[in-house]
Protein backbone atom coordinates (compact mmCIF):
# COMPACT_ATOMS: atom_id res chain seq x y z
CA UNK A 1 0.00 0.00 0.00
CA UNK A 2 2.84 2.37 0.89
CA UNK A 3 4.54 1.59 -2.41
CA UNK A 4 1.35 2.48 -4.30
CA UNK A 5 1.05 5.77 -2.38
CA UNK A 6 4.67 6.67 -3.07
CA UNK A 7 4.14 5.84 -6.72
CA UNK A 8 1.08 8.09 -6.95
CA UNK A 9 2.87 10.93 -5.14
CA UNK A 10 5.78 10.62 -7.52
CA UNK A 11 3.59 11.23 -10.59
CA UNK A 12 2.94 14.99 -10.01
CA UNK A 13 6.61 15.49 -9.10
CA UNK A 14 7.76 13.78 -12.28
CA UNK A 15 5.28 15.86 -14.26
CA UNK A 16 6.62 19.09 -12.70
CA UNK A 17 10.20 18.08 -13.45
CA UNK A 18 9.26 17.20 -17.02
CA UNK A 19 7.60 20.60 -17.50
CA UNK A 20 10.67 22.36 -16.05
CA UNK A 21 13.03 20.50 -18.37
CA UNK A 22 10.78 21.25 -21.34
CA UNK A 23 10.75 24.95 -20.48
CA UNK A 24 14.54 24.96 -20.04
CA UNK A 25 15.01 23.23 -23.40
CA UNK A 26 12.67 25.67 -25.14
CA UNK A 27 14.46 28.64 -23.53
CA UNK A 28 17.82 27.30 -24.68
CA UNK A 29 16.52 26.86 -28.21
CA UNK A 30 15.12 30.41 -28.34
CA UNK A 31 18.40 31.80 -26.96
CA UNK A 32 20.39 29.96 -29.64
CA UNK A 33 17.96 31.22 -32.29
CA UNK A 34 18.35 34.80 -31.06
CA UNK A 35 22.16 34.61 -31.08
CA UNK A 36 22.21 33.07 -34.58
CA UNK A 37 19.83 35.74 -35.92
CA UNK A 38 21.92 38.51 -34.37
CA UNK A 39 25.11 37.03 -35.81
CA UNK A 40 23.56 36.73 -39.28
CA UNK A 41 22.45 40.35 -39.12
CA UNK A 42 19.76 40.30 -41.82
CA UNK A 43 16.27 40.25 -40.31
CA UNK A 44 14.62 39.85 -43.70
CA UNK A 45 16.38 36.51 -44.25
CA UNK A 46 16.86 35.35 -40.65
CA UNK A 47 14.28 37.04 -38.37
CA UNK A 48 14.74 37.14 -34.61
CA UNK A 49 12.35 35.24 -32.31
CA UNK A 50 10.65 38.57 -31.55
CA UNK A 51 9.88 39.15 -35.25
CA UNK A 52 8.69 35.57 -35.68
CA UNK A 53 6.39 35.75 -32.65
CA UNK A 54 4.97 39.05 -33.88
CA UNK A 55 4.10 37.28 -37.13
CA UNK A 56 2.66 34.43 -35.08
CA UNK A 57 0.36 36.86 -33.29
CA UNK A 58 -0.95 38.10 -36.63
CA UNK A 59 -1.51 34.54 -37.83
CA UNK A 60 -3.42 33.58 -34.69
CA UNK A 61 -5.88 36.41 -35.33
CA UNK A 62 -6.55 35.14 -38.86
CA UNK A 63 -9.58 32.91 -39.38
CA UNK A 64 -8.09 31.26 -42.48
CA UNK A 65 -5.04 30.22 -40.48
CA UNK A 66 -7.21 28.41 -37.92
CA UNK A 67 -9.16 26.68 -40.67
CA UNK A 68 -5.92 25.51 -42.27
CA UNK A 69 -4.48 24.46 -38.91
CA UNK A 70 -7.58 22.46 -38.00
CA UNK A 71 -7.67 20.62 -41.32
CA UNK A 72 -3.95 19.81 -41.20
CA UNK A 73 -4.25 18.40 -37.68
CA UNK A 74 -7.37 16.48 -38.71
CA UNK A 75 -5.53 14.89 -41.66
CA UNK A 76 -2.62 14.03 -39.39
CA UNK A 77 -4.82 12.41 -36.72
CA UNK A 78 -6.80 10.52 -39.35
CA UNK A 79 -3.62 9.12 -40.91
CA UNK A 80 -2.24 8.24 -37.47
CA UNK A 81 -5.44 6.47 -36.39
CA UNK A 82 -5.65 4.54 -39.66
CA UNK A 83 -2.03 3.42 -39.26
CA UNK A 84 -2.71 2.38 -35.64
CA UNK A 85 -5.72 0.28 -36.61
CA UNK A 86 -3.84 -1.38 -39.47
CA UNK A 87 -0.78 -2.04 -37.28
CA UNK A 88 -2.92 -3.60 -34.54
CA UNK A 89 -4.78 -5.84 -36.99
CA UNK A 90 -1.59 -6.98 -38.70
CA UNK A 91 0.47 -7.49 -35.54
CA UNK A 92 -2.21 -9.38 -33.61
CA UNK A 93 -3.20 -11.28 -36.74
CA UNK A 94 0.42 -12.34 -37.21
CA UNK A 95 0.61 -13.39 -33.58
CA UNK A 96 -2.49 -15.55 -33.96
CA UNK A 97 -1.45 -17.02 -37.33
CA UNK A 98 2.29 -17.20 -37.97
CA UNK A 99 2.07 -17.52 -41.81
CA UNK A 100 0.52 -14.05 -41.90
CA UNK A 101 3.51 -12.65 -40.00
CA UNK A 102 5.88 -14.23 -42.53
CA UNK A 103 3.89 -12.81 -45.43
CA UNK A 104 3.88 -9.34 -43.88
CA UNK A 105 7.61 -9.29 -43.16
CA UNK A 106 8.77 -8.44 -46.73
CA UNK A 107 5.78 -6.15 -47.23
CA UNK A 108 6.73 -4.10 -44.15
CA UNK A 109 10.32 -3.95 -45.41
CA UNK A 110 9.19 -2.61 -48.80
CA UNK A 111 6.85 -0.02 -47.26
CA UNK A 112 9.61 1.13 -44.91
CA UNK A 113 12.02 1.54 -47.83
CA UNK A 114 9.70 3.54 -50.09
CA UNK A 115 11.06 7.04 -50.85
CA UNK A 116 8.62 9.47 -49.28
CA UNK A 117 9.09 11.98 -52.10
CA UNK A 118 8.13 9.41 -54.75
CA UNK A 119 5.10 8.33 -52.75
CA UNK A 120 3.88 11.93 -52.43
CA UNK A 121 4.31 12.68 -56.15
CA UNK A 122 2.54 9.49 -57.18
CA UNK A 123 -0.32 9.99 -54.72
CA UNK A 124 -0.89 13.53 -55.97
CA UNK A 125 -1.49 12.04 -59.43
CA UNK A 126 -3.60 9.12 -58.17
CA UNK A 127 -5.66 10.59 -55.31
CA UNK A 128 -5.41 14.39 -55.54
CA UNK A 129 -4.08 16.98 -53.12
CA UNK A 130 -6.61 16.41 -50.31
CA UNK A 131 -5.99 12.71 -49.60
CA UNK A 132 -2.24 12.66 -50.28
CA UNK A 133 -1.11 14.04 -46.87
CA UNK A 134 -3.38 11.65 -44.97
CA UNK A 135 -2.18 8.58 -46.87
CA UNK A 136 1.48 9.59 -46.72
CA UNK A 137 1.47 10.07 -42.93
CA UNK A 138 -0.31 6.76 -42.36
CA UNK A 139 1.89 4.87 -44.82
CA UNK A 140 5.18 6.10 -43.35
CA UNK A 141 4.34 5.55 -39.67
CA UNK A 142 2.59 2.20 -40.19
CA UNK A 143 5.86 0.16 -40.27
CA UNK A 144 7.05 1.96 -37.13
CA UNK A 145 3.86 1.15 -35.25
CA UNK A 146 3.73 -2.42 -36.53
CA UNK A 147 7.35 -3.14 -35.58
CA UNK A 148 6.85 -1.67 -32.10
CA UNK A 149 3.73 -3.74 -31.45
CA UNK A 150 5.25 -6.87 -32.95
CA UNK A 151 8.27 -6.52 -30.64
CA UNK A 152 5.97 -5.99 -27.64
CA UNK A 153 4.00 -9.14 -28.49
CA UNK A 154 7.20 -11.13 -28.95
CA UNK A 155 8.27 -10.08 -25.44
CA UNK A 156 5.18 -11.61 -23.77
CA UNK A 157 6.48 -14.35 -21.41
CA UNK A 158 6.02 -17.87 -22.73
CA UNK A 159 4.60 -18.98 -19.35
CA UNK A 160 1.72 -16.53 -19.64
CA UNK A 161 1.01 -17.62 -23.20
CA UNK A 162 0.89 -21.26 -22.09
CA UNK A 163 -1.42 -20.42 -19.18
CA UNK A 164 -3.71 -18.45 -21.49
CA UNK A 165 -3.72 -21.35 -23.95
CA UNK A 166 -4.85 -23.73 -21.20
CA UNK A 167 -7.45 -21.57 -19.48
CA UNK A 168 -8.70 -19.08 -22.06
CA UNK A 169 -12.17 -19.82 -23.38
CA UNK A 170 -11.48 -18.14 -26.70
CA UNK A 171 -8.91 -16.25 -28.71
CA UNK A 172 -10.73 -13.00 -27.93
CA UNK A 173 -10.39 -13.66 -24.19
CA UNK A 174 -6.66 -14.35 -24.55
CA UNK A 175 -6.28 -11.17 -26.58
CA UNK A 176 -8.16 -9.03 -24.02
CA UNK A 177 -6.63 -10.50 -20.87
CA UNK A 178 -3.05 -11.30 -21.87
CA UNK A 179 -1.76 -9.72 -25.07
CA UNK A 180 -3.53 -6.36 -24.91
CA UNK A 181 -2.57 -5.40 -21.31
CA UNK A 182 1.04 -6.50 -21.76
CA UNK A 183 1.65 -4.93 -25.16
CA UNK A 184 -0.32 -1.68 -24.84
CA UNK A 185 2.27 0.35 -22.82
CA UNK A 186 5.14 -0.56 -25.15
CA UNK A 187 2.99 0.17 -28.20
CA UNK A 188 1.95 3.56 -26.81
CA UNK A 189 5.60 4.50 -26.23
CA UNK A 190 6.20 4.07 -29.94
CA UNK A 191 2.87 5.69 -30.82
CA UNK A 192 3.80 8.94 -29.05
CA UNK A 193 6.70 9.63 -31.39
CA UNK A 194 4.65 8.41 -34.34
CA UNK A 195 1.87 10.90 -33.55
CA UNK A 196 4.36 13.77 -33.63
CA UNK A 197 5.96 12.44 -36.82
CA UNK A 198 2.54 12.09 -38.44
CA UNK A 199 1.87 15.83 -38.26
CA UNK A 200 5.29 16.71 -39.68
CA UNK A 201 4.81 14.27 -42.54
CA UNK A 202 1.32 15.63 -43.20
CA UNK A 203 2.56 19.21 -43.47
CA UNK A 204 5.49 18.18 -45.69
CA UNK A 205 3.09 16.34 -48.01
CA UNK A 206 0.77 19.37 -48.05
CA UNK A 207 3.66 21.58 -49.18
CA UNK A 208 4.46 19.33 -52.15
CA UNK A 209 0.84 18.56 -53.00
CA UNK A 210 -0.19 22.21 -52.45
CA UNK A 211 -3.22 21.01 -50.53
CA UNK A 212 -5.94 23.63 -50.24
CA UNK A 213 -6.63 25.07 -46.77
CA UNK A 214 -3.55 23.63 -45.09
CA UNK A 215 -0.49 24.69 -43.13
CA UNK A 216 1.60 23.25 -45.93
CA UNK A 217 0.04 25.61 -48.47
CA UNK A 218 0.67 28.56 -46.15
CA UNK A 219 4.33 27.49 -45.93
CA UNK A 220 4.52 27.23 -49.72
CA UNK A 221 3.08 30.75 -50.02
CA UNK A 222 5.65 32.14 -47.58
CA UNK A 223 8.41 30.65 -49.75
CA UNK A 224 7.00 32.20 -52.91
CA UNK A 225 6.54 35.65 -51.35
CA UNK A 226 9.72 35.41 -49.25
CA UNK A 227 7.88 35.84 -45.93
CA UNK A 228 10.53 34.22 -43.72
CA UNK A 229 9.10 35.57 -40.47
CA UNK A 230 5.70 34.12 -41.30
CA UNK A 231 7.32 30.81 -42.25
CA UNK A 232 9.07 30.62 -38.89
CA UNK A 233 5.82 31.51 -37.12
CA UNK A 234 3.96 28.65 -38.82
CA UNK A 235 6.88 26.35 -38.05
CA UNK A 236 6.54 27.20 -34.35
CA UNK A 237 2.86 26.28 -34.53
CA UNK A 238 3.65 22.92 -36.17
CA UNK A 239 6.27 22.12 -33.52
CA UNK A 240 3.89 23.04 -30.69
CA UNK A 241 1.05 21.00 -32.19
CA UNK A 242 3.34 17.99 -32.75
CA UNK A 243 4.52 18.12 -29.13
CA UNK A 244 0.91 18.40 -27.96
CA UNK A 245 -0.06 15.30 -29.95
CA UNK A 246 2.88 13.40 -28.49
CA UNK A 247 1.96 14.55 -24.98
CA UNK A 248 -1.64 13.40 -25.50
CA UNK A 249 -0.44 9.88 -26.28
CA UNK A 250 1.87 10.08 -23.25
CA UNK A 251 -1.13 10.84 -21.00
CA UNK A 252 -2.99 7.86 -22.44
CA UNK A 253 0.04 5.64 -21.78
CA UNK A 254 0.29 6.82 -18.19
CA UNK A 255 -3.42 6.12 -17.68
CA UNK A 256 -2.91 2.59 -19.04
CA UNK A 257 0.18 1.97 -16.90
CA UNK A 258 -1.39 3.21 -13.67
Amino acid sequence: MKKVMRRKNRVPLEGAKGALYTFAGAALFVAAWWIAAAAYGKKLVFPTPLNAFAELGRELSNGYFWKSFSLSVLRSVAGFCAACVLAVLCAYGGKAWNPLKRILSPVIGIVRSLPTMSVILLLVLWTGDALTPLIVSGLVIFPVLYSGLDAALAAVPAELEETARLYADSGAYKFAKVYLPLSAPAFLRVAGGAASLSLKLTVAAEVLAQTRDSLGLIMQQTRVYFQIGRLLAVTVVVVAAALLLEFSVYLIRKAVEY
